[in-house]
């Protein structure tokens, strides 16, 4: 477009000069302090409105609604064929993987209890002379603490699985020695027939006569410093009943108490690594001999009603104080309130068959009879015991068919078993029937036993010839007799 010349300069088109005009202006505007100011104001405004928007208001894709986990388990079985995985999973689009292969059967826990880890040899000591003259006047006791008479019997009994499995008759091809001693038997007689107190004379009648014969009569005890022997302590204090126990502490005590607690050498928690948890023995099983079965379907299912009792308690809790010391006062509760529930009942022998949950809180140790009349029923156990250690845990998976409350939550039991949903309470009734009740005394308690002290001494895989002679386990070996 031509300029026009005025005066002797070019004169600009007025639209040129109205434009210039304006971004003149805004310029201005933009560049004045209080514009900064409000700019800058603007900028922290609209800053925090994006971080409190992406923060708050912004789904993950690991939002994962409560329903998932059913989602993707039909999302699985819909899925015949899955192709390469999405790597941008959103809450409606999870990622969905292949299981991992199954992997050798001696790298799984909890192990397949019917295969042996080794197969040693054990040998049975004779009762001593002494001893049996002690035993004519001593008779067999109908107490809670008869586990040390029930393990003997089965490795004498020549018809059981543990005598066939491994018992020798020759103690030069024994890898472990057992000492017949039924202490609890001298004691019991002594406290609840005698109606004496103290300890009886334990010690001068029974102790030093069992174990002198062992360790003078004859030589493994001196071999080994008693390091392959094993005796069986069933009552709450285990040795500690007996003044001359350093004879014999260098045993591996089987014992029906284990604590892992931080705790004194007067207790059995000082000797947790040398010994082996065993089950006890009860009134209703051992004494009473009831049998579940006549309660009970194959399957563990009641054979009348069903299972419509929430929580079934025996025991002593009346008189419990929340300080007192016996059950560390968790048994108060009971009386505080638990026992007022209508699906709860304090009643015992044929509602065991009717109960889904059976409450064993510790008594004067971690351990309680209970726990054993609960499993042989079917019903789930709820422990109440900070620091027990269960028997047979390193081949056993308790948690797998029970439940744990730690004392501190003790008084929340009500909302937390009601808060178990009804499928996971089936599968740990399910597991506690089909595995949890070969931990009893009367099952595979010796083949238990015999698993931990495979790997005490080392043999696992190995079958013994001799004591110094081993050989590796056949498909024929590792079947339970």
């Amino acid at each position: 477009m031509p300029n026009y010349y005025y005066k002797g300069q070019f004169r600009q088109h007025p639209e040129t000069h109205n434009r210039r005009g304006l971004v003149h202006t805004i310029r201005r505007i933009l560049l004045a302090p209080r514009s900064l100011k409000y700019l800058g104001g603007g900028f922290l405004v609209l800053w925090f409105y994006v971080l409190v928007r992406v923060t708050f208001f912004t789904p993950s894709p690991y939002d994962l609604e409560p329903e998932l986990e059913k989602r993707l388990q039909r999302a699985r079985s819909s899925k015949k064929n899955p192709t390469w995985p999405d790597k941008n999973p959103t809450a409606l689009r999870p990622v969905l993987l292949d299981p991992l292969p199954s992997q050798n059967a001696s790298r799984e826990w909890p192990p397949n209890l019917d295969d042996m880890l080794c197969r040693p040899k054990i040998y049975v000591y004779p009762d001593p002379p002494a001893i049996q003259a002690i035993y004519a006047t001593v008779p067999p006791m109908n107490t809670p603490y008869i586990a040390e008479r029930i393990l003997l019997e089965q490795l004498r009994d020549p018809s059981s699985s543990a005598h066939q499995s491994y018992v020798t008759l020759n103690p030069e091809e024994a890898d472990f020695f057992y000492i017949p001693f039924l202490g609890a038997r001298y004691l019991n007689h002594c406290w609840f027939t005698l109606g004496e107190k103290g300890d009886c004379g334990v010690d001068e009648r029974y102790v030093l006569p069992m174990m002198k014969s062992i360790q003078q009569e004859f030589p493994y005890w001196n071999r080994t410093n008693g390091r392959d022997h094993l005796m069986t302590h069933p009552m709450d204090r285990a040795s500690h009943y007996y003044q001359s126990r350093s004879i014999f502490e260098n045993a591996t005590f089987l014992t029906t108490v284990g604590d892992l607690r931080r705790i004194g050498s007067s207790v059995v928690g000082a000797r947790r690594y040398q010994n082996i948890v065993v089950p006890s023995a009860t009134a209703l099983l051992d004494l009473v001999q009831v049998d579940p079965s006549k309660y009970l379907t194959s399957s563990g299912h009641p054979r009348q009603k069903r299972r419509d009792v929430f929580l079934v308690f025996g025991g002593r809790y009346r008189d419990v104080e929340p300080e007192d010391v016996y059950s560390a006062g968790i048994r108060s509760l009971l009386y505080k309130g638990f026992d007022q529930q209508p699906d709860y009942s304090d009643k015992y022998m044929k509602l065991l068959s009717r109960a889904r949950y059976g409450l064993a809180p510790m008594a004067h140790t971690l351990s309680t009879t209970r726990l054993w009349e609960y499993i042989a029923f079917g019903v789930v156990p709820v422990i109440i015991a900070d620091g027990i250690q269960e028997a047979f845990e390193d081949d056993v998976d308790w948690r797998s068919f029970s439940v744990r409350i730690r004392r501190k939550d003790a008084h929340r039991m009500d909302v937390i078993l009601r808060s178990i949903p009804e499928e996971e309470y089936q599968q740990k009734r399910e597991i506690l029937w089909e595995v949890g009740r070969r931990v009893l005394l009367s099952r595979d308690a010796w083949h238990l036993i015999v698993r931990d002290l495979c790997r005490r001494a080392r043999l696992e895989g190995k079958r013994t010839l001799r004591r110094d002679v081993h050989e590796p386990l056949t498909a024929q070996d590792m079947t339970i007799a």
